[in-house]
């Protein structure tokens, strides 16, 4: 439990995104629905890992990497949207919240940490002589819930304190850092 909530809390792409939706579009709705696209996209990764994905992944290096590099080509796609906000004048004003569950759902899903961690790490600790299928399940529903409570106190916080950021250059400057950090990221996927 506390190395599932020490994954969950360290910061990576799914916080990034929430952080910069709270912040960008002033109003927590949209990293909400974010949040649920990456719990839909952790559950259909358990999913996939106990009809065998994770098996497959592991035999076939190169799908593996074909992965990753999907992960890094959706990370530097947000990053280059990111530049293009921070470099509009003035920042864009509010967008339509309809594609925050896909942003999530793809930034999740594409996330190869979170698919080996949920498809390779958490099996681990199915007791023996339990039902691996139920015992995964639970151990998965569990995470993820986990990882909503975190993601909505993540939102809540961000809310929270940018109330005092919100303004042109807060947003510029949002999207400026963001970029660097999906870039970051998916230069990781690429480089691992």
């Amino acid at each position: 439990m506390v190395s599932s909530l020490l994954v969950i809390m360290t910061p990576g792409p799914d916080m990034a995104l929430v952080t910069q939706l709270v912040l960008t579009r002033r109003r927590r709705r949209p990293a909400i629905t974010a949040a649920a696209g990456m719990i839909t996209a952790g559950a259909a990764q358990v999913a996939l890992g106990m009809a065998g994905l994770a098996a497959l992944l592991a035999v076939n290096p190169a799908l593996f990497r074909a992965f990753r590099w999907a992960g890094a080509a959706v990370l530097l796609f947000w990053a280059v949207r990111a530049l293009r906000a921070a470099a509009s004048d003035p920042p864009p004003a509010e967008r339509p919240d309809r594609h925050a569950f896909t942003q999530g759902l793809l930034c999740t899903g594409t996330n190869p940490k979170v698919c080996i961690f949920l498809m390779a790490f958490l099996p681990q600790f199915v007791p023996a002589g339990a039902d691996p299928v139920v015992g995964v399940a639970r151990l998965a529903t569990v995470y993820l819930a986990m990882g909503l409570v975190w993601l909505l106190v993540w939102i809540n916080l961000t809310s929270l304190f940018g109330r005092y950021l919100y303004a042109p250059t807060t947003a510029r400057v949002a999207n400026w850092i963001i970029a660097a950090v999906f870039s970051m990221f998916a230069l990781r996927l690429i480089l691992e």
